[in-house]
């Protein structure tokens, strides 16, 4: 079966090639043939007009400024639009404009329907199911973000249940996208964790190494660009790491007060989250790296991220290692992760997951 994706890998974010990755070798696994479709820009002027003015928070973890500010250049730099570049042209996730007709498109993973961020494309009603040359249309643990209904004109509200009317079934990653698809479609979407969370890197972090490009001890402070800037903060860190004799690094996101080090691969990312002593964190993806991946981590949850990463700890059960004050910190990364918990949840959700590309695809 030929069945297209259409996502957010162009996206440099390590989340965002990850989880296409991820989701690519699932379907690979079920023996169909796997590539990506470019994303239509928006034909409605009007639309993609009213989605540019939505600026709901600038903090969001979602597109504005965490996404396509970066693919710029502004923020990533040289080498990791480089290293971005090279992974989607080794592991095949450039997009293509697409056959005439082809079997299936799954949209997703990541914030597919999140129309009310300035992008490139605009409002595309392709994004929401529109896909015309595919035989069968869903989703995969797709998520809007932090929008919810009630921000939506009523013009693009009709325009997005216009669109998912072609959506055969739909996935969700979190409760907010559950309550925006179920008022918008009226369809009952099921939930399925992001491909990173339930997808198998064994082999791929096997292969790799970073002890050339890291220190021997080290945390990672995982968000994006100058988030972690608050006084308050950069002082819990540094001093919970000058006391248990620990580098600071930053591999996304520039901090100014942390230290600049080699770039990584997107697999070596997954790899120096194996071997960090902690992790602290304020994003999605960051929290999904180190909960499969790491040994302590704290997640900070602030105003803007709320509604994610609560539901994402709650479904990791890993509730116990969120603060929601800085001064909590090392209390926090005291604890270490519940790898056996955490991997038996993983487990019974990739069968879930594969179970449902079996049956839909």
């Amino acid at each position: 079966m030929k069945v297209y994706i259409l996502s957010m890998q162009q996206v440099n974010n390590y989340g965002s090639v990850l989880q296409a990755y991820s989701l690519k070798k699932m379907i690979e696994s079920l023996g169909n043939e796997v590539r990506f479709l470019a994303i239509e820009k928006g034909t409605n002027d009007a639309l993609s007009i009213q989605c540019e003015k939505k600026d709901i928070d600038k903090k969001n973890d979602s597109w504005l400024e965490t996404q396509w500010n970066r693919v710029k250049g502004k923020i990533l730099g040289r080498n990791l639009r480089r290293v971005f570049y090279e992974f989607r042209n080794s592991t095949g996730l450039n997009s293509v404009n697409g056959d005439e007709h082809f079997d299936t498109c799954v949209i997703g993973s990541d914030e597919v329907f999140n129309c009310l961020q300035k992008s490139k494309w605009g409002f595309s009603s392709q994004l929401f199911g529109k896909v015309e040359a595919a035989e069968r249309v869903i989703t995969y643990a797709a998520s809007c973000g932090s929008t919810k209904v009630d921000d939506l004109s009523d013009e693009l509200r009709e325009a997005i249940k216009s669109a998912m009317s072609n959506l055969s079934v739909v996935s969700v990653r979190d409760r907010n996208t559950a309550d925006f698809v179920e008022k918008i479609s009226e369809k009952k979407p099921v939930y399925n964790l992001d491909p990173v969370a339930v997808g198998n890197f064994d082999d791929e972090i096997r292969n790799v190494t970073v002890n050339s490009k890291l220190p021997k001890k080290y945390c990672i402070v995982y968000s994006y660009a100058e988030r972690f800037s608050d006084p308050e903060e950069i002082k819990a860190i540094s001093e919970y790491c000058k006391k248990y004799n620990l580098k600071i690094v930053a591999p996304f996101g520039r901090q100014k007060w942390i230290p600049s080090y080699e770039t990584l691969t997107p697999f070596e990312l997954l790899k120096a989250f194996q071997n960090a002593e902690c992790i602290v964190t304020d994003t999605f993806h960051g929290t999904l790296f180190g909960a499969k991946f790491g040994k302590r981590m704290a997640v900070l949850i602030r105003e803007s991220n709320q509604n994610k990463l609560e539901d994402l700890t709650q479904r990791l059960q890993i509730q116990s290692h969120v603060i929601t004050d800085i001064s909590q910190l090392d209390t926090v990364l005291k604890k270490e992760l519940d790898k056996k918990k955490i991997g038996e949840i993983l487990g019974l959700e990739r069968e879930k997951s594969l179970k449902y590309l079996k049956e839909n695809l």
